[in-house]
């Protein structure tokens, strides 16, 4: 092999491994997309914050069943940065006296706001077998 085709196979493969660098670097941005997190799992929503979700009650009227009460699901979670936690609950469903599709929090972690909603708990009852971990869907913005 000549000095030449070592030197362009070396700069070849140098320039592959930058550009695969800068693809696999975490940026935030200004909307994060939902995730899907399980109770005691932690999903990264920013660069340096994440959400944990500390327990699922769900007593949500089950699929194709006849209920005088719909029901709620609660969700509760700790949102995280470097420094500071702070914890929270979600609730979808008739949660009080009010009936709600979603529910949305704002958290403070030192200066920034985030607002915090949770969309879905999966699965519905009645729809997975008995023991099927729950799952809460949430979506995590930065508020300006």
């Amino acid at each position: 092999m000549t000095p030449f085709k070592s030197l362009y196979g070396f700069l070849l493969v140098g320039l592959l491994a930058v550009g695969c660098e800068k693809e696999n670097k975490v940026t935030p941005t200004e909307d994060t997309q939902a995730v899907t997190v399980k109770v005691n799992q932690l999903a990264r929503v920013r660069q340096d914050v994440t959400l944990n979700v500390d327990s699922i009650s769900d007593s949500r009227c089950p699929y194709n069943a006849n209920c005088v009460w719909l029901g709620n699901a609660q969700v509760k979670f700790t949102l995280k940065s470097e420094t500071q936690s702070q914890s929270g609950e979600l609730c979808i469903g008739q949660c009080g006296t009010q009936l709600k599709n979603r529910d949305v929090m704002t958290v403070q972690l030192g200066a920034e706001s985030y607002e915090v909603t949770l969309s879905e708990v999966q699965p519905f009852p009645g729809t997975k077998p008995d023991g099927t971990p729950k799952e809460a869907v949430i979506t995590v913005n930065l508020k300006k």
